[in-house]
């Protein structure tokens, strides 16, 4: 058996290329890191890297690019059709954006319909891209920091998806801000803080300044405000200092800055570093993945099932030859004994050669277990649950069948059994005629209280043509 190949992230800085993976404590580590732009040149990666599963790639927030149109269209191949002509004109140089694209359709003002773009817009990341596939680690997946902090905050912020909503993440060095428009990111900064030598007066208002410079930024893109702030720092006091400097609320996220699974790494983007291992490894992210392997990816629970579906064909057809072989040996055998008899007279041996056929003949004819439970199964209504079925065939064929009817009434009951039995014997050929509600054995069970729900129960047999 196969082991299935260990899981990787990798996160691309402006100047570096790191990949960590999940150690035994859950948090991640660090397995190698190679600075950009002598990566996209070549060298070589550890073998547990490359014989591994890239799961995300976390690029800088500025290499993706957006855009929102009012559209009305719910069809995919017409969002696909329409998106790719728009990035193929607006875009000419970046000849692959048409693969490197992803889309969510959201309610605008107005509660108009909004299609929300967001494609790979920097060459570098192009470039990136094709180097990982080289190696054979291509990302199933793209994403940014602002994107996680998107499906954090749809978490956190009552109301994220109806509003204007903005986030500043306050470091030790840096700040940024993300702002999001009806729950979809806008554009996000990045502010280099001053060294005040203790006085952190000087940061708070080169803070208040900027704020407000995206407030004005982000009425201009989006013709509204924003109508939440949150903010995540170290400094419990630094929330309502701002509140007081910007004249309006500025919402602590709930509890400490959570607990980062890419920790204390100096080689790890700041932005980066606040996110876990549950951020970066959950489902629901908005996330760019190549259109072909996004293709095959789509398409491969489907190819295991007709895998799983021709394996089960295979055995069927496995036991079905070995019936049949079982027959044609007992054939055999029979016909040798007719051989090595004595010589007898004609009409002797033609006596035994014609029991011999009518025994095969009668073997032949016994319902196949596989293939009347199948029928029994195939005729049930969605309403009957099996109990008990069983198949004898050692005489007569007989089928025993018993099982609980859901219904909430008698009538529903009836229309139930009915149904039932008019698709047995719609699918068997019965011995002794068609199965009518009279050869059923019906029993009412009751749970404790009379507000329960009646469960009705029933047993029958059938006994089966040869």
């Amino acid at each position: 058996m196969s082991r299935r190949k260990p899981t990787l992230i990798s996160i691309a800085g402006e100047e570096t290329v790191i990949f960590r993976m999940r150690a035994e404590d859950g948090r991640f580590q660090t397995l190698c890191s190679h600075p950009l732009e002598a990566f996209l040149e070549g060298g070589e990666l550890p073998k547990v890297v490359s014989q591994s599963v890239n799961r995300l790639l976390v690029v800088p927030d500025y290499w993706v690019g957006s855009r929102f149109d009012a559209f009305q269209a719910r069809k995919k191949s017409v969002i696909a059709a329409f998106i790719e002509r728009k990035l193929k004109s607006e875009q000419p140089t970046l000849t692959e954006a048409a693969d490197f694209y992803n889309y969510a359709i959201f309610d605008g003002q107005d509660h108009r319909r909004q299609l929300y773009t967001f494609y790979l817009q920097e060459a570098v990341a192009y470039r990136l891209y094709r180097r990982l596939a080289a190696l054979g680690i291509s990302p199933l997946r793209m994403t940014t920091p602002a994107l996680l902090w998107q499906a954090k905050l749809a978490d956190v912020a009552d109301g994220f998806s109806r509003q204007g909503v903005g986030l500043i993440h306050l470091g030790e060095g840096d700040c940024f801000l993300y702002f999001y428009f009806k729950g979809q990111f806008l554009f996000s900064r990045t502010i280099q803080l001053p060294d005040t030598g203790g006085d952190a007066s000087q940061v708070y208002d080169l803070l208040n300044f900027e704020i407000n410079q995206s407030f004005y930024l982000y009425s201009q893109k989006t013709k509204s405000t924003v109508d939440a702030l949150f903010m995540l720092a170290s400094d419990p006091a630094a929330a309502p200092r701002l509140t007081e400097l910007l004249g309006r609320e500025v919402t602590e996220l709930p509890g400490p800055p959570l607990p980062s699974g890419i920790p204390e790494d100096g080689m790890i983007p700041p932005e980066c570093r606040i996110f876990s291992v549950a951020d970066v490894m959950r489902t629901d992210l908005l996330a760019i993945s190549y259109k072909p392997l996004k293709k095959e990816m789509y398409w491969r629970p489907v190819q295991w099932a007709g895998i799983a579906v021709g394996l089960l064909l295979v055995a069927f057809l496995a036991v079905e030859s070995a019936y049949l072989y079982s027959l044609s040996a007992s054939a055999d055998r029979q016909m040798v004994a007719l051989k090595s008899a004595g010589a007898e007279p004609p009409e002797r041996v033609l006596q035994n050669v014609s029991l011999a056929l009518d025994e095969i003949s009668q073997a032949l004819q016994q319902p196949s277990g596989g293939g009347t439970v199948m029928r029994a199964l195939m005729a049930m209504p969605d309403a009957v649950t099996m109990d008990k079925l069983s198949l004898d065939v050692s005489g007569t064929p007989h089928l025993t069948f018993s099982a609980v009817v859901h219904a909430d009434n008698p009538d529903t009951f009836k229309k139930i059994l009915r149904a039932f039995l008019e698709r047995l014997n719609d699918r068997f050929d019965l011995k002794t005629g068609a199965l009518l509600e009279q050869d059923v054995r019906i029993s009412l069970d009751r749970g404790e209280g009379h507000e329960k729900t009646p469960v009705y129960r029933i047993d029958f047999g059938l006994e089966l043509s040869s």
